[in-house]
């Protein structure tokens, strides 16, 4: 099985000092053969609870900014997202995982069923970041309260952090008058990358926001010591706090019990529900992740369409999560004779060609269109260097 260095520059603030991520895979790599995945190399779908990933953190994480800039002209938001050299150091300490350790060390960009590129923040996050801004800024800045979202293959999960920034900043300005669920869901082929580095960036994010004022406000900023209070959720927030946390600025934060606690406080009393899902695409059940008949209101991917043999998967995942896998909800969209169902936004930022991998822009908008499943529009793009676009995918 090969590996893959895709042949482009990353912007610099984009983990340059990790283009060499995971996996050798050699064992595989002597049997298969090129360009054929089997079956029996993918991981099985399953989910893996949050309190088993909040039990995985280290004690203590560093972080530094990424930034992403806005085309509406607004300045530029910073997101802190967990260094990738601390994430290494937290493998070398547990000396546990020697797998994953591999992966950090090997050169190369992905390995196909071993190491999907979970571990690095890719150029078309931040571009899907930019356009969800612009979608907020025509529909709320709490627009996504109340809504399922989903991001596939989420690796730093820097277009669902941004959501989260933007819903924490919304909750901490004033209560709603009726509650609403909000559903984050997040699916990566690699559990580390779900325990290094999804889970601790959107800590890290709400961390940074208004909501963790009041844990905050208790507790010296990186240390190992309790707090002399701990408070359980965020209902003093303002109330004596400290200013909010600065995203633009390194540092480091202390994952302690109280943290933790404050933090799945703060989800509960917001009715925010986090799950996680690992594995391939070709197993992924939107019955088991939402429940039987549902469907997402945000659906989301980036940097997932490089590989052709990979298309089939994901574009029925993406198809399923935005309409429903029932044979009501296909009868339904059959008989619809308008093509855009605005029950849904289903996002995908890709890169128009992937260099020696052989996916791109033309090959997906291709087979979305075969067999008139769905069309494709573009609503962001750049022609500067390697094109780039954001695309929202129709459904029929």
């Amino acid at each position: 099985m090969s590996t893959f260095k895709f042949d482009f520059d990353l912007e610099d603030d984009l983990d340059e000092e990790v283009t060499n991520i995971l996996g050798t895979a050699n064992a595989l790599s002597q049997n298969a053969t090129p360009g054929v995945i089997p079956e029996s190399a993918h991981e099985p779908f399953a989910e893996v609870p949050l309190q088993t990933l909040l039990d995985a953190l280290p004690d203590n994480i560093s972080y530094s900014p990424v930034s992403i800039p806005l085309s509406s002209g607004k300045p530029a938001v910073s997101l802190a997202r967990r260094d990738l050299f601390d994430a290494r150091l937290q493998l070398i300490a547990a000396d546990e995982r020697e797998d994953a350790l591999e992966f950090l060390e090997t050169p190369s960009d992905l390995v196909p069923c071993v190491y999907e590129g979970g571990l690095k923040t890719w150029e078309c996050s931040i571009d899907l970041a930019d356009y969800l801004d612009t979608l907020m800024g025509e529909r709320g800045g709490d627009w996504v309260k109340g809504k399922a979202i989903l991001e596939v293959g989420c690796g730093t999960a820097v277009p669902s952090i941004f959501l989260l920034h933007r819903l924490f900043a919304a909750l901490a300005a004033g209560p709603s008058q009726l509650p609403k669920d909000t559903y984050v869901h997040l699916q990566d082929y690699n559990r580390s990358v779900l325990e290094l580095i999804t889970l601790p960036n959107i800590i890290i994010a709400w961390y940074m926001s208004p909501l963790s004022a009041a844990y905050r406000a208790s507790t010296p900023p990186s240390t190992s010591e309790p707090p002399t209070s701990t408070p359980t959720a965020d209902s003093d927030a303002g109330a004596g706090a400290e200013a909010e946390a600065d995203p633009s600025v390194a540092g480091e934060l202390d994952f302690s019990p109280s943290l933790r606690a404050a933090f799945q406080a703060s989800l509960t009393k917001h009715h925010i529900y986090l799950r996680f899902f690992t594995g391939a695409w070709d197993s992924f059940s939107v019955d088991k992740t939402l429940g039987l008949g549902k469907r997402y209101d945000v659906v989301l991917t980036s940097e997932t369409i490089y590989r052709s043999e990979s298309l089939p998967a994901l574009l029925r995942v993406l198809r399923e999560a935005s309409c429903g896998a029932g044979e009501e909800d296909i009868a339904a969209r059959a008989a619809n004779l308008s093509l855009e169902d605005t029950r849904y936004v289903c996002l995908v930022a890709a890169k128009v060609l992937y260099f020696g991998v052989g996916g791109g822009v033309e090959e997906f908008v291709d087979a979305v269109q075969a067999g008139e499943k769905g069309t494709v529009e573009t609503v962001w793009e750049r022609n500067v260097g390697v094109g780039r676009k954001v695309m929202k995918v129709m459904w029929r």
